[in-house]
């Protein structure tokens, strides 16, 4: 185990003795009541196999004790609330969205259904290019694109399968949203400028066609880092949203829905995990890159991070 990877796990559990998430989830509802701007949170995940399935549904249902889960219409609608009259908030539990990045089959086969079991709905952050690749040729593209570790390709075929274009429709149908993760998975960091209208324009049009609504969200690949002035002011050009690979909570008072801050938590995390990213414990440890990000975009924020 990495000397980073010791340190998070030694807070994890330090928090989770101390019941610091559970203490932290209550100050934060009290401070809403009290009439401070109510915390919004994002959720980025990836993979959801079907092996997965049971933790995914244990994870969904401590999450709907604690949050009001919401698709990305309602979250926008809470947002605009908020900042004219925040009363209306104060009294429901914190919002939360939950994204899906890649277009995974196995997203569309477990998380859609679950989470509509649930009553909610999710945004779908899909790679145009993947989506259309045959199971093999998605193999391919997943080891050489998506999963960039360099990791042995031992994964099944069915956990490296991407959705199809018919499956992108139907969950548009249901009240899903699918949002651009890029055409092909790149790094918009990277790539030369004049390629980011296909990564970033060519995308939504894709995207729009098959699902016969607007690709009103964007997500960015990679870091948090992965972004350049220029792709950004792109993405905004395209897209009413932008979400950052960057954790944090959102305040509707000081954040933008051209950078929104997402948390990840996957499917497979232990309840000690997820407890601690819910909880917000971490938004400290991420201040500084937000504040990085901001000025690398030359966005000032309205007031200080919090």
């Amino acid at each position: 185990m990495s000397s980073k990877a010791f340190i998070r796990s030694a807070l994890i559990r330090a928090a989770a003795t101390l019941r610091a998430d559970e203490i932290t989830l209550a100050i934060q509802r009290t401070l809403v009541r009290c009439g401070h701007s109510p915390r919004m949170l994002v959720i980025e995940m990836h993979e959801t196999p079907a092996r997965d399935e049971p933790l995914l549904r244990r994870q969904f249902e401590w999450v709907e004790r604690h949050f009001t889960i919401v698709d990305l219409p309602t979250f926008a609608s809470l947002w605009q609330q908020c900042l004219t009259n925040p009363r209306p908030l104060r009294n429901r539990k914190p919002p939360l969205l939950f994204t899906f990045d890649d277009g995974r089959l196995n997203n569309y086969t477990v998380a859609a259904p679950l989470l509509e079991s649930f009553g909610a709905r999710g945004v779908f952050f899909v790679v145009p290019q993947f989506v259309q690749c045959n199971p093999q040729e998605a193999r391919t593209f997943y080891y050489s694109r998506i999963d960039t570790r360099g990791l042995p390709p031992t994964l099944p075929e069915e956990e490296t399968r991407s959705m199809t274009p018919a499956h992108l429709a139907d969950l548009a149908r249901r009240g899903h949203s699918i949002g651009s993760h890029t055409y092909s998975h790149v790094n918009l960091a990277t790539i030369p400028e004049d390629q980011l209208h296909h990564e970033i324009g060519d995308s939504a049009v894709q995207i729009a066609s098959w699902t016969g609504q607007s690709c009103d969200a964007f997500a960015w690949t990679f870091s948090w880092d992965s972004i350049t002035p220029a792709a950004w002011n792109l993405i905004r050009q395209h897209h009413r949203f932008c979400f950052a690979p960057c954790p944090g909570s959102l305040n509707c008072r000081i954040d933008s829905p051209s950078l929104i801050w997402r948390t990840e938590v996957e499917a497979l995390y232990s309840s000690w995990d997820f407890k601690f990213m819910y909880s917000g414990l971490v938004d400290p440890l991420w201040r500084g890159q937000r504040k990085r990000l901001r000025a690398r975009l030359g966005m000032q924020p309205r007031f200080s991070d919090h």
